[in-house]
């Protein structure tokens, strides 16, 4: 049986040996007077033998019988180009480069009259032909939008949300799913990531995208639903950022600006730079390409803390925070064609993200009676590094492709000094001054609270003006020194890959693809701290006002979008120059400061500190047939083996105190197998109906794979708190029904529906186990048995061509998601006699928005290109905390941009960006939306300049 079904196979390889033999071969490439159109149809109209462009505008018809035909050349926004070709037996066709012209590009009845359209264009025919759901922005429409950084890009894509950083965005996420369940690419290869400023970056496998210039993507595609041949932890979705390689012709691009930030009234200013070209033979191309932009910014911030027992108000944080942003990019792409069969390519990546930030805090400890002041500023650097090598090689009959690469990607943060800086640190400073302080307007009880919470009898404070009350005056001279801190930051992330895929069309309707990759991933974390305390008391004090001091607040008034409430609360802090004067060298050896070191050695701190490796073996094999001209599947399935290999520390204190550490290693490993199923049917050629069945899965956060453990046995019960190198990823069963129409004038209306069934959600888990014969209160991340995700989207993105005249040029672009979640988690309260009780309750996920959506309305026409867009985020449970009065959720919020810009001449272009028309606060509650947590506020700001394409 087994010569049998062999003897069959070998026959099979050589029939269509014998049938390519007998048949040929078309290939080229298709253009308009833009450049390379990638994402055009090429149809043969006798046969129904069809081939899409790559992202570099080629294609090639295969296995083609000898004879005379015709190609269609479809694309949106064109007329159909046909072209004659004869094709003899065994013979390789080069068509060249096949244009349409100036006339082709006028439709029938509309005539495209934006510059900007062609950009749109691109990703919409990307999008159309894509095997799996995906949604594209090409490089152009990037800078429609007011949008400097690569999340900032991606925000306007339906169902994508983001989270930001003092204003500017930071994280995406994919349908409301945790952060850490979507993947972000460069290239294909899934980007480090790197630790950021924000908390919830702490140790999770999201990767801070405002280190990434948004002038350095060509392209940016979503997959919502991914085929094989794509990394399968991408649950919400797949980001992929496509860098700019070696253009087609000679290319030189530069763009100035200069901008304003209201709220610290200062400015800011960006350039960029572009060059390719190809040699005379067109073999040789090459890029560089190159950013800098640089930027003031403020938040106005208020925090608060409450007692989760009764909700009474632990204290009240205002901060001043201003500082300057720094992103520097520079990309480079190389290629060398053989001939139209071989070329080889060469890319490299790196990015520098610089944020200077300074704070000044005022404290307003109720519970303790004291008022304290933080002045701190540090510079965290986060860098992107590395690059790619590989081939692309196909066979001269078309039927064989394979193309290999290999890449090392890394990121590093670390703290860095100011140039100015007197300090002996390379660290994020940060002092602390405090005095004595009763408070007035308390509870019976001594606490205070809102209104919401206040026991009977009391009329506690509003939300919307939550004031100090102090009981006196404080001066810069009642504020001692308590304490000094350096924190030192530092991450480092690498990833080395290697890849290859072998592709394989025994005729023009089915191709088989198949692949290996090979990640090996090293990481390091653990941020050591040196804490200053001060001893010098009564006899030897250090007020504030003995030192420089610096205005707080700074440029542009502190949080006047309440009114007045804190305008008589404010006091100067010290200045720059003399924080980094408290950290010189010789104040420090000062015999009243006593020195804590926060690092390995430190029972405090050890449990931060761990090393890990992760290897991923990845294979894949699918199929794409097309069974007629209107019905496509595909097919396959996607395996990975994840080996684990972690480093930490294990931290016990003893019942007399005494503290031992020591390092543990864990390992581990898992497999996932991912079998995925797409289904395209186009009963017309501008008409998709996609069905997809995917099973996907999410990594565990780094910090929970953290093997580190920290037990003590001074409590009773005694306590252990740990990672659990243990843990399964999370999977997912996605469905995803999706209808897509696209406009020949260059737009699209969709409608779908997704559903997600979840397997093993991780959650922080607290139990009681016997661990060595005793019993231990443990505390460490679980898998959860079971959670859903459904919800649908639609969108529309149209030209009003219809309407007379001028007003033709107006249109609309707007999209909405809406998405519902569910999962099981547990809830810890005590009863009278001090036991836990553990019950659970049916949450959402955490960071899920119900409602999303994107609205804009444009303008384009002739050399004129206005656009106002709005964006929004529904409230989302942010992170869960003892019961659902505790937990901390997002507050909805809204966004209004505009850009604009005007075509002076063929070669220059004027435009303006203004982000954050309304001031839209960020702001986070607990429990309920009249107890907030924190709330921020940036401002307007905007820039202004001029893009120069000289050829």
């Amino acid at each position: 049986m087994k010569f049998k079904h062999m003897s069959l196979l070998a026959g099979l390889f050589f029939q269509a040996a014998v049938y390519a033999q007998d048949h040929g071969r078309v290939f080229g490439s298709v253009a308009d007077t833009n450049g390379k159109l990638p994402g055009a149809s090429v149809a043969i109209q006798e046969l129904e033998y069809t081939a899409d462009t790559d992202l570099k505008g080629e294609f090639s018809l295969n296995n083609i019988p000898p004879g005379k035909y015709t190609l269609i050349v479809s694309y949106l926004g064109h007329t159909d180009l046909v072209y004659e070709v004869e094709v003899l037996s065994g013979q390789v066709n080069n068509v060249g480069t096949l244009n349409f012209t100036a006339d082709s590009e006028e439709l029938d009845a509309i005539v495209i009259t934006s510059y900007q359209a062609p950009s749109q264009a691109k990703a919409y025919n990307i999008q159309k032909n894509a095997a799996g759901i995906m949604n594209v922005i090409a490089s152009d429409a990037i800078g429609k939008l007011p949008d400097r950084n690569a999340a900032e890009a991606v925000q306007r894509i339906s169902g994508v949300s983001i989270e930001r950083d003092h204003g500017e965005g930071r994280y995406v996420t994919v349908r409301g799913t945790p952060l850490q369940w979507n993947s972000t690419l460069i290239n294909g290869s899934r980007m480090p990531t790197s630790e950021g400023t924000s908390d919830n970056s702490s140790g999770t496998r999201t990767s801070p995208l405002d280190i990434f210039p948004s002038e350095m993507i060509e392209y940016v595609q979503l997959s919502k639903a991914i085929t094989p041949d794509i990394e399968g932890d991408a649950i919400g979705g797949s980001v992929n950022f496509i860098t700019k390689t070696a253009p087609d012709k000679r290319t030189l691009n530069l763009t100035a600006s200069g901008g304003y930030n209201d709220q610290v009234r200062d400015g800011s200013y960006g350039a960029s730079f572009l060059y390719g070209d190809r040699s005379k033979n067109e073999k040789f191309g090459y890029m560089i390409a190159a950013s800098y932009w640089k930027r003031n910014w403020g938040t106005d911030n208020m925090e608060v803390v409450y007692n989760p027992n009764d909700h009474s108000i632990e204290n009240l944080q205002l901060r001043d925070y201003n500082g300057i942003r720094r992103t520097a990019g520079i990309n480079t792409g190389f290629e060398y064609r053989f001939n139209h069969s071989h070329k080889l390519f060469l890319r490299a990546v790196y990015t520098d993200f610089q944020d200077d930030e300074r704070a000044i805090e005022n404290i307003y400890n109720f519970t303790e009676n004291d008022f304290s002041m933080r002045v701190r500023q540090g510079i965290i650097g986060i860098n992107l590094y590395g690059g790619e090598f590989g081939g692309i090689h196909d066979s001269d009959s078309g039927k064989w492709k394979f193309d290999w690469k290999t890449a090392m990607y890394a990121t590093d943060m670390e703290s860095r000094k100011p140039k100015d800086s007197n300090s002996k640190h390379s660290s994020y400073l940060m002092s602390v001054f405090s005095t004595p302080m009763t408070y007035n307007g308390l509870a019976p009880d001594g606490k205070r609270y809102l209104d919401i919470d206040s026991p009977a009898g009391y009329q506690g404070d509003s939300y919307k003006s939550l004031a100090p009350r102090m009981n006196g005056t404080v001066t810069p001279d009642d504020m001692m020194l308590t304490q000094l801190m350096a924190i030192d930051m530092g991450s480092y992330e690498r990833d080395w890959v290697g890849e290859m895929n072998l592709e394989y069309k025994p005729s023009d309707k089915f191709t088989v693809k198949t692949g290996a990759k090979l990640k090996a991933k090293y990481l390091e974390r653990g941020n050591p701290m040196n804490i200053y305390a001060y001893l010098g008391g009564e006899d030897n004090p250090i007020s504030m006002g003995s030192l420089e001091g610096r205005a707080f607040p700074y440029n542009g008034g502190f949080l006047t979008e309440l009114g007045n409430t804190y305008s008589d609360a404010m006091m100067p802090g010290i200045s720059l120059n003399q924080l980094g004067n408290l950290f010189s060298e010789e104040n420090l050896n000062n015999p009243l400061f006593y020195q804590i070191a926060m690092d390995e050695k430190n029972p405090s701190s050890a449990a931060s500190f761990y090393k890990g490796n992760e290897d991923v073996y990845a294979a894949y094999v699918m199929g794409d047939y097309k069974l007629n001209s209107q019905l496509r599947l595909i097919g396959g399935f996607r395996f990975e083996h994840t080996k684990i290999k972690y480093t930490g520390n294990e931290v016990v204190t003893l019942q007399d105190e005494t503290v031992e550490i020591k390092p543990t290693t864990s390992t581990s490993s898992f497999n996932a197998f991912l079998p995925m199923l797409h289904l395209k049917y186009s009963p017309q050629g501008n008409f998709n109906i996609r069905f997809a069945y995917t099973r996907t899965f999410a990594r565990a956060n780094f910090a929970d794979l953290n093997p580190t453990e920290s037990r003590s046995l001074l409590s009773t019960p005694p306590t252990i708190s740990r990672g659990n190198i243990d843990l399964k990823p999370t999977f997912a069963n996605n469905f995803d029904l999706l209808g897509e129409y696209f406009f020949d004038d260059i737009g699209i209306v969709n409608a779908g529906v997704f559903y997600k069934k979840l397997e093993n959600v991780i959650y922080t888990a607290q139990s009681f186990r016997v661990i060595d014969n005793s019993l231990y209160r443990l505390t460490q991340p679980e898998n959860s048995e079971s959670g859903w995700l459904a919800g649908f989207e639609v969108g529309i993105n149209k030209r009003l061509s219809f309407l007379p005249g001028i007003l033709s040029g107006l249109g609309v672009d707007a999209n909405y998601t809406f998405t519902k979640s569910e999962m099981q988690v547990p809830n810890y309260s005590a009863d009278a006699n001090g036991e836990v009780i553990v019950t659970t309750s049916e949450e959402p996920l955490p960071n899920q928005s119900k409602h999303i959506f994107n609205a804009a309305l444009f303008y384009e026409k002739g050399k004129t290109v206005v656009r106002v867009a709005g964006n929004f985020k529904g409230e989302a449970l942010a992170v869960v905390q003892g019961n659902p009065e505790n937990y901390r959720w997002y507050d909805k919020n809204f966004t209004v941009d505009l850009s604009a810009s005007y075509k002076i001449s063929k070669k220059i272009t004027a435009f303006v960006e203004v982000n954050n028309l309304t001031n839209a606060p960020l702001r986070y509650y607990q429990g309920t939306s009249n107890r907030p947590e924190q709330l921020e506020y940036y401002s307007v700001r905007g820039m202004a300049g001029v893009n120069i394409n000289l050829f």
